[in-house]
Order: structure tokens, then sequence, then C-alpha cells
């Protein structure tokens, strides 16, 4: 039965996609915890997770389509795993491995920049807090 908040509502959002979001959101407290108790491997670079935003990140990855552009910042882990990528995938980054789906382990942990044909486009990123502003801003007169 709809409520009447529901029938107000634009979009009612179903189980499976619920259920996803859930999933993707435990992955990434898992992946949290799992860093920070491994701290002493994880942390030999400015290391921080999207702890205490992964639902925000992921319904916004969610959301994204492989036509569309993402320009992630270091804490956003969880967008990445919303747009598909895997846990497996993102440790590669994170320890620097050859196989990193990246940068080949050749960039920092979370300064993603990816060019799947089935995944959003991600530029590669500044370490600079907020550098995201400018290619963005190009990106988008490119595509005006």
């Amino acid at each position: 039965m709809i409520t009447e908040t529901q029938k107000r509502a634009k979009y009612i959002v179903d189980k499976e996609t619920l259920k996803k979001a859930f999933e993707l959101a435990s992955t990434a407290r898992a992946m949290s915890d799992l860093y920070e108790e491994k701290s002493q491997i994880t942390q030999k670079y400015v290391h921080a997770t999207s702890r205490g935003h992964e639902i925000l990140q992921i319904a916004l990855g969610l959301q994204l389509k492989p036509q569309d552009f993402l320009s992630a910042y270091y804490r956003d882990d969880s967008i990445l795993l919303g747009i598909g990528m895997k846990p497996y995938e993102l440790m590669l980054q994170l320890l620097a491995k050859r196989d990193d789906p990246f940068s080949g382990g050749r960039t920092y942990y979370c300064h993603p920049s990816l060019n799947k044909p089935d995944m959003p486009k991600i530029i590669h990123q500044s370490s600079a807090t907020g550098m995201q502003a400018i290619p963005t801003t190009g990106i988008a007169m490119g595509i005006e």
C-alpha cells in the first residue's frame, strides 16, 4: 500500500535498489574498518575513507551512467563502489599494485582516473582539496 507521502514523492526507490545500496554501504563501512585496523600498512600516505558519507555517495554513484563524468575527491571511495568498482580494485590502488585499474599503482590512493566504456568517465585528480572544480568546469564547458 502506498502512503500519502509516497504519492507526493516524485520518485520511489524499488526494493532491489535499496538492497544494493545497503550492501554497498555495508561494504564501504567494512573496508573503512579494515583500513583502520591495518593502518600501519594502508596509511603510508594521506588516506581517508568515505566514512559517514557512504549513503549519499552510493546514492550518487548508482545514478551515474557511462556517458557521465565524475570528478572524484580522495574521500569518494563509496561513489566508486556505486558506479561498479569492486573492493578488490580499490584495494589494488590503496596498495599501489600494478593491476590497479586507475593508474597501475602510480598515484595516491583514491585519485582515480577511469575510461571504461560501461562506467562514468573519471578525469585524473589533483591532490589539492577543491581542485576538482577547475577541470570539471572545463568538461562542462566542453559538453555544452
